[in-house]
C-alpha cells in the first residue's frame, strides 16, 4: 500500500500552542467572522491589539508580501501567532507552515508541529492534514502511522479533501481512522476522476486486489498506466508486476522489465529487487548474476531489509 505524503498551505496556510485532540475527537468547525477587515494598516494595528485575530492575520500577509508594509517574515509569524491565540484557526496553520518549511525564518518542526495542532483544534482542517504528514514522516515528532492516519481523518472530517485522500491511503494499514475498504476506494475513485495520479495508483491496488470493489485487473492496469505516464512511480512498478505476470494485460517480459528499471532509477527499493530477479531468472532478458546481485544490493541500500543478505526473501 502506499502512502500519500502531501500536504498544503494555500494561501491561507496555518500556526500556536499545542493542544491536541483525543484520539476520536470530533474537530469544531471553523466560525466565520462576518465584520470586514480594515484595509488602512494602522486600524490593522489598532484592532489586533484588541485580540481580532482577522486583522492580525491581515497584517502578517502585509508582512508576507511586502505589500502595504516592509516584508518581514519573522514579524509576520509574531502576528500569525496572535492571530492564532486570539482564535482564527487559518492564522495557527499558516504560521506552522511557514516555521515547518523555513521561509524567511528559521526552520522549526518542532513549533510547527505544535502550532498545526492548535489550528486543528479550533477547526482548520488543513492544520489536521499537515500535522498528520508531519506525524507520518516523523518531522520535528518521532513517526507514528497510527497517529498520522487520524489526523488524516480528522482532517478529513473537517473538510479538507487532502486530508480524506490520506484517510483513503492509509486506511488498510490501520484501524484508528474507523475507515473501511469500500470508503477508502470511494474516496480514492472521487479523487482520480479529479485527475489526481497518486489516488488513481491507491485506486489501482484496490481493484487489483478487490479490497473495497470487486476485483477489476483489467482496469486496475489502465489506472496503474495513467499513474505511471503522469509521474507515480509506484504506479509503474505495480504495473510492471502485473505485465510480467500477464494480470489485466497480456504478458510482456520485456516491459515488465523496463518498468522495473523505470522505478529503480527512481530509486524504489523493490523495484530494484524486481529487476535484480529478471536479471537473476533471464526472465526476458539474458541472465546477469553479477547485475542482479549490484540490483539487489541496491535494493537493500534503499531500505528494502529482505534484499539484504542477511534477511532471506520468502
Amino acid at each position: 500500500m502506499i502512502l500519500l505524503v502531501m500536504t498544503f498551505a494555500g494561501s491561507g496556510g496555518m500556526l500556536a500552542a499545542q493542544t491536541r485532540t483525543r484520539a476520536g475527537s470530533a474537530v469544531a468547525p471553523a466560525k466565520a467572522r462576518a465584520k470586514a477587515v480594515p484595509l488602512d494598516t494602522a486600524a490593522l494595528l489598532r484592532a489586533c491589539a484588541l485580540h481580532d485575530g482577522t486583522a492580525c492575520t491581515a497584517l502578517a500577509d502585509r508582512l508576507l508580501s511586502g505589500r502595504g508594509m516592509t516584508a518581514n517574515a519573522n514579524r509576520a509569524i509574531e502576528y500569525l501567532d496572535l492571530g492564532c491565540r486570539s482564535g482564527t484557526a487559518r492564522a495557527c496553520g499558516r504560521a506552522a507552515w511557514i516555521l515547518r518549511e523555513g521561509k524567511g525564518v528559521t526552520r522549526d518542526t518542532a513549533r510547527a508541529f505544535a502550532l498545526f495542532g492548535t489550528g486543528c483544534t479550533a477547526g482548520d482542517g488543513r492544520s489536521c492534514t499537515s500535522r498528520g504528514y508531519m506525524q507520518q514522516m516523523g518531522l520535528g515528532v518521532a513517526p507514528d502511522l497510527t497517529e498520522a492516519a487520524r489526523y488524516y481523518d480528522l482532517g478529513c472530517r473537517a473538510g479538507d479533501q487532502r486530508g480524506c485522500l490520506n484517510v483513503a491511503l492509509t486506511g488498510d494499514t490501520t484501524t484508528q481512522t474507523g475507515s473501511d475498504a469500500a470508503r477508502s476506494t470511494s474516496i480514492l475513485d472521487r479523487a482520480c476522476r479529479r485527475n489526481v495520479a497518486v489516488a488513481c495508483t491507491g485506486l489501482a491496488i484496490n481493484l487489483e486486489t478487490g479490497r473495497g470493489a470487486p476485483a477489476a485487473p483489467r482496469r486496475a492496469a489502465a489506472l496503474f498506466t495513467r499513474a505511471c505516464q503522469d509521474g507515480v512511480l509506484a504506479a509503474c512498478v505495480n504495473l510492471g508486476s502485473m505485465v510480467a505476470d500477464g494480470r489485466g494485460v497480456p504478458r510482456d517480459p520485456i516491459l515488465a522489465s523496463r518498468l522495473f528499471a523505470q522505478g529503480c532509477d527512481g530509486n524504489v527499493a523493490v523495484a530494484c529487487w524486481n529487476l535484480g530477479a529478471v536479471y537473476r531468472q533471464g526472465y526476458g532478458t539474458p541472465r546477469d548474476s553479477a547485475k542482479a546481485s549490484a540490483l539487489i544490493a541496491k535494493a537493500c541500500r534503499l531500505g528494502d531489509t529482505l534484499a539484504c543478505p542477511s534477511t532471506p526473501r520468502r
